[in-house]
């Protein structure tokens, strides 16, 4: 990339692990459905870390898939002709909370929205939270059921808040093995670059 990125991109070991399962099937299977899975996850990043993105829809509560207000959810296609089937979910990061002078966007799963361990569970058990209850922290966001309606004049006010909130809480922090994604080798082969070691919610 050529411009200075405007958020920095963080990632931790298991949404590498993600990544590279599909990289792998895709690899397998040039030109099929992973492969265009992959393509849509890399230019979602891209978009993700220049602020041509801001994600489709933020997340909110509902028992069963966790508390995830502080959340936002990307849409991607795995069939062109169908509608999309996958999430990636992120936060958002303070600079205050990160070593340089910019904003981050942590990237959480890449998961299909439906089915056995789907985007939120994921989501949830990545950050270590129970899928049955509030996060009392997660407060300040509102009372946000899950939900992806309304339209998107709609959908970027709620977004817009949504990290005016996230970038003024000191609380708001990555986890403790989620590290910067190296631009200078972004969308190679070698990326995400995967940090090492177990991932745990950094205290608050």
């Amino acid at each position: 990339m050529t411009e200075r990125p405007v958020h920095e991109l963080l990632i931790g070991e298991q949404f590498s692990d993600d990544f590279r399962r599909l990289a792998e099937e895709a690899d397998r299977h040039p030109g099929g459905q992973a492969d265009f899975l992959r393509k849509q996850i890399l230019r979602e990043m891209s978009d993700l870390m220049s602020g041509r993105s801001d994600g489709h829809h933020v997340l909110g509560y509902e028992a069963g898939k966790g508390d995830l207000r502080d959340c936002v959810a990307s849409k991607l296609q795995a069939d062109p002709r169908r509608r999309a089937e996958h999430r990636l979910t992120f936060r958002e990061i303070p600079a205050m909370n990160l070593d340089g002078d910019r904003n981050g966007r942590e990237l959480l799963a890449i998961h299909p929205r439906h089915g056995d361990n789907n985007v939120y569970d994921a989501t949830s058990t990545r950050l270590g939270r129970d899928l049955t209850t509030r996060q009392p922290e997660l407060d300040r966001f509102g009372d946000r059921s899950a939900s992806s309606g309304g339209n998107e004049a709609k959908r970027q006010a709620d977004r817009d808040t949504q990290r005016a909130i996230a970038h003024a809480w000191a609380g708001q922090k990555p986890l403790s093995t989620s590290k910067p994604l190296d631009a200078a080798q972004f969308g190679t082969r070698a990326s995400p670059q995967p940090p090492t070691g177990p991932e745990q919610p950094r205290e608050r």
